[in-house]
């Protein structure tokens, strides 16, 4: 979590992440992570998420690096207070690097097949409550 930002999850039927974004000590997102591994998702078409919830948006992130300062490919997405799926169309994904914000484009479906760690983050710089429930992400 960023700065002074609050968090907490849950399991039951999925994972339920809620929390508060502050903006004190350089905060203003916060962020869930899944361990290091290896996925290839190189093959992928879209990306489907079944969530609801609420203080977004919100983005999945696709790390290809452990370093925390290399670029990211990142998909937005702003659920409702009822349950829904969510497609990201592959070419909506974008990338991201610390310091410079978006970036133009890069080879995105040779990285896709290097993914090593996905996330969710709370990241739009704003201070305030979040919740959201993700009953699966699903790579079409």
């Amino acid at each position: 979590m960023g700065g002074l930002s609050e968090g907490q999850i849950e399991w039951s039927d999925g994972m339920h992440w809620m929390g508060e974004t502050r903006l004190e000590n350089n905060g203003g997102f916060s962020s869930v992570r899944a361990e290091w591994g290896e996925y290839n998702l190189q093959d992928v078409n879209a990306i489907t998420i079944r969530c609801k919830g609420e203080g977004g948006p919100f983005k999945l992130t696709m790390e290809m690096s452990q370093r925390w300062w290399m670029p990211y490919a990142y998909a937005s997405f702003e659920p409702s207070e009822d349950w829904q799926e969510i497609s990201i169309e592959v070419e909506d994904i974008k990338w991201s690097q610390a310091f410079t914000g978006d970036l133009e484009a890069l080879p995105l479906a040779q990285a896709l097949g290097d993914v090593i760690r996905l996330g969710l983050m709370k990241y739009d710089g704003t201070a305030q409550a979040f919740d959201l429930e993700v009953s699966f992400i699903r790579f079409d």
